[in-house]
């Protein structure tokens, strides 16, 4: 089981292990794309890995299990299409089956991912978890994924153990899709690179041409408009992607990480979005307070599409704030 980046991250959890002090509650927060549930499964192999040495052997039955998708003991919770977790689920296949001992081993492992996404019931999933977390039982270890800390309420947050997933370096983000995707032209992978920079799961997206190309695109778009001075091309850009709430969202998402970027440029600091080229270009126009300022605007509109305002009126005053 190969893991890209967070090396500390997993060290951490390997002492823990190997010196008998298992976690039993484990938080994993990090954008997506990060690999977070990679992480949590491979923690569960560390906890679960019959040699108990904080690394899996990969070769007991526990680790091949695991491998597989097929341990027993390792459950994921699952939600449903619009990612939220049913209370009644949690509270059936976690809470009262945590004190049922293992099928196989010493533990048993529940990962309950992205839940940020559970809008309707995060407060409630929580506070059924609260007393499994407070008292678990020696064979049980929950696992919690999220895109932010601040996803989960104080009184979990203050009994778990936070792990936050990081970036890979852009060399080993080249790696993995060297080594995943050995029919793509160098081409295709050096553009995936560039999209994801140092995030996997946005490489992966942007080479399979999932959504995550498209609001590439967009951002792109938006970006070379704007730098035009073209309020038509900026509008033009958005209406593209109105009535598309996810797309939308996320092309003005990558946008502002592009305008971020030029004022990281303008400062010396690192480039983490989707296209240092139009970075740059935005840099050679702006200066940082009127980068600032664009950000702020920007956000406010991804506040306003979380909030379900109308998709037509984002993205109208949105380009009237861009050019106000």
């Amino acid at each position: 089981m190969k893991i890209y980046g967070n090396q500390t991250l997993l060290k951490q959890t390997a002492r823990m292990v190997s010196a008998g002090r298992e976690p039993h509650s484990i938080i994993i927060h990090g954008e997506k794309g990060l690999g977070k549930k990679a992480i949590a499964k491979y923690i569960a192999a560390q906890l679960m890995c019959e040699e108990h040495s904080g690394t899996p052997c990969g070769k007991c039955r526990s680790c091949q299990l695991i491998d597989r998708g097929a341990h027993p003991d390792l459950i994921f919770a699952q939600h449903n299409d619009k990612g939220n977790y049913y209370v009644e689920d949690i509270r059936d296949t976690i809470v009262a089956d945590a004190p049922v001992a293992p099928n196989e081993g010493d533990i048993k492992v529940y990962v309950i991912p992205d839940l940020d996404l559970s809008v309707q019931t995060t407060v409630q999933v929580q506070n059924i978890l609260l007393k499994l977390i407070e008292e678990p039982p020696d064979h049980t270890a929950l696992i919690l994924t999220a895109r932010s800390r601040e996803t989960f309420l104080y009184t979990i947050i203050s009994r778990c153990v936070s792990l936050a997933a990081a970036p890979v370096t852009m060399q080993e983000s080249g790696e993995y899709l060297q080594e995943n995707y050995p029919d793509r032209d160098i081409t295709e992978i050096r553009e995936a690179l560039e999209a994801g920079k140092g995030n996997i799961g946005r490489c992966r997206a942007y080479l399979e041409k999932e959504q995550y190309y498209d609001s590439v695109a967009l951002a792109k778009g938006i970006a070379a408009a704007f730098c035009e001075g073209s309020e038509y091309g900026v509008l033009k850009a958005l209406a593209a992607a109105d009535g598309k709430k996810a797309l939308l969202r996320e092309g003005v998402y990558l946008f502002s990480e592009i305008v971020r970027d030029s004022c990281a440029i303008l400062t010396n600091g690192e480039v983490i979005g989707c296209d240092t080229h139009s970075a740059e270009a935005l840099s050679r126009k702006l200066t940082l307070s009127a980068g600032a300022e664009l950000y702020d605007i920007l956000t406010g509109a991804v506040r306003r599409i979380d909030a379900n305002c109308s998709l037509s009126l984002v993205c109208n005053s949105l380009c009237a704030e861009l050019f106000s």
